[in-house]
């Protein structure tokens, strides 16, 4: 079973979780917790550990914050643990929650961690300034005339 949790300041892991079920439906297996400036890294960390469903031992529980030098980021390392199914990823964007939303983990260790490492790169390969992507494309076109 996968269990994601959506780690962010602020109200961000919300409202991202309302776009996610307007694009995939309901998703019980994604939870989120939102921090304010006022809890300490123990708390968080507490937060994050009453998120967490150990449904059985092959459990596999997805951090995703919003930060990577953050608060949220810091509180849920704390929950790293080798022997566990816990992986933790930053950088939360739309993109990169539905590919983590949509994998398919199989509990095998060095398996999940290359889906995620993929999901997660697919994600950054979307990330562009779209007007250069339009300079680019015109070039060509231009180029193209020319010939």
């Amino acid at each position: 079973m996968k269990r994601i949790i959506l780690v962010t300041h602020g109200d961000f892991a919300k409202g991202i979780l309302t776009s996610v079920k307007l694009v995939m439906g309901e998703t019980d297996y994604i939870d989120f917790v939102s921090i304010s400036a006022k809890e300490t890294i123990p708390e968080i960390t507490g937060m994050i550990e009453a998120k967490m469903r150990y449904d059985s031992e092959e459990a596999i529980t997805i951090i995703i914050s919003d930060i990577a030098g953050g608060s949220t980021t810091r509180a849920a390392m704390e929950l790293l643990s080798p022997g566990e199914n816990i992986y933790l990823v930053t950088g939360l964007n739309l993109g990169l929650l539905l590919e983590i939303a949509m994998i398919p983990m199989s509990g095998e260790k060095s398996s999940d961690r290359q889906l995620l490492k993929s999901a997660i790169e697919n994600s950054r390969n979307t990330i562009a300034l779209v007007n250069d992507l339009l300079d680019e494309s015109r070039c060509e076109t231009d180029d193209l005339e020319e010939l």
